[in-house]
């Protein structure tokens, strides 16, 4: 008896959503809702302004050291006296590491990089530098 009551009502659910399932109508865009009128269609849309095309220019990377195509800087007026240890306008190639220690890192060639905070070091010639695997880069 109780099997045929939960039979009866479940037949009774499944219709009941079938015939709703059948009743549902997709509901209207809110646009579409709001400037509908009986009798009109909606405007045009505005077409989207024509593109044109441009000539796309990609620059290659800098070389390594001066630009060799760049003209010679014009001087200004007599050239100063170079000093005995004038730095290097050009950064150096990265150094290859052979180890490390507490106190820095060592190229190599032989170079010492002294350790400081996290993974950047002061080079022989007291430049930043940043040591990232085995290789160390000045600036």
């Amino acid at each position: 008896m109780l099997m045929l009551k939960i039979a009866v009502l479940l037949a009774a659910f499944l219709a009941a959503g079938d015939a709703v399932a059948r009743n549902d109508v997709a509901p209207a865009a809110p646009a579409a809702r709001l400037n509908a009128e009986p009798g009109k269609s909606a405007p045009p849309k505005k077409a989207p302004p024509k593109r044109r095309a441009v000539r796309q220019v990609v620059d290659g990377m800098p070389a390594y050291g001066p630009r060799l195509d760049a003209p010679p800087p014009v001087p200004l007026g007599p050239r100063p006296i170079p000093s005995a240890v004038a730095p290097s306008a050009i950064a150096p190639p990265p150094a290859v590491i052979s180890g490390c220690d507490a106190g820095g890192c060592t190229d190599v060639n032989g170079v010492r990089y002294n350790g400081a905070a996290g993974n950047s070091v002061i080079g022989p010639q007291g430049r930043s530098c940043t040591s990232n695997g085995g290789v160390v880069q000045c600036f």
